[in-house]
């Protein structure tokens, strides 16, 4: 058995639930693509790829939740925020090059409208007591969306002592010893494929 490719776990983003009664998977249409990442950006605040996971996982279940902690990966390697890389693979994969680009503009709109009006509101008023506290509170609650996350992903890795260690792994050396991530990726990433390249085998 081989391990799948990135483009067959792509093409594997649509549920079972998504499925027309000729049996055909539901493609979604270039204004499903862009709403969905419309509301994806326009409720991430505190970071958007718990929103992200939250629209494509489990509701609209475009992917699965292996599907999503597989994706990520490439995402975070890839140039760019790590939703905008999502946003283009599955925008490319329903609707070709005009997909990818409809569902990053639906991911960035709302988010650039509220960036320049909080700019603006900042400038004006940003040394002011009240909008420390503002920004003092919010740090928690963003920091928690973070961690519901990571444990959501944790439970979809593939069981078994070797994800364990290269999640220790990485955890260690990027919060503890504070090495930079392109040298963490290029030394767990390939590990972690011979890893699980060799599970498929057994």
């Amino acid at each position: 058995m081989t391990s799948p490719t990135i483009r067959e776990l792509a093409a594997a983003a649509t549920s079972a639930s998504e499925v027309n009664a000729s049996g055909a998977p539901h493609v979604p249409t270039s204004f499903a693509l862009f709403k969905a990442f419309f509301f994806i950006g326009l409720t991430g605040f505190g970071g958007v790829l718990p929103w992200a996971r939250r629209m494509l996982v489990e509701r609209l279940g475009w992917l699965s939740s292996r599907e999503f902690a597989e994706l990520l990966p490439l995402a975070q390697l890839l140039p760019g925020p790590n939703v905008a890389n999502i946003a283009t693979v599955l925008g490319r994969q329903y609707r070709g090059a005009k997909g990818a680009a409809i569902a990053v503009f639906g991911l960035y709109l709302a988010p650039t409208i509220i960036t320049i009006c909080i700019g603006y509101a900042y400038a004006r008023w940003g040394h002011a007591t009240i909008t420390e506290h503002l920004f003092a509170g919010l740090m928690p609650a963003a920091t928690g969306l973070v961690i519901a996350t990571v444990l959501k992903l944790v439970t979809s890795l593939p069981r078994g002592a070797t994800s364990i260690v290269l999640v220790a792994a990485t955890f260690i050396a990027i919060a503890l010893l504070k090495i930079p991530l392109l040298i963490v990726l290029a030394v767990l990433g390939p590990l972690g494929t011979i890893a699980m390249l060799r599970r498929t085998k057994e």
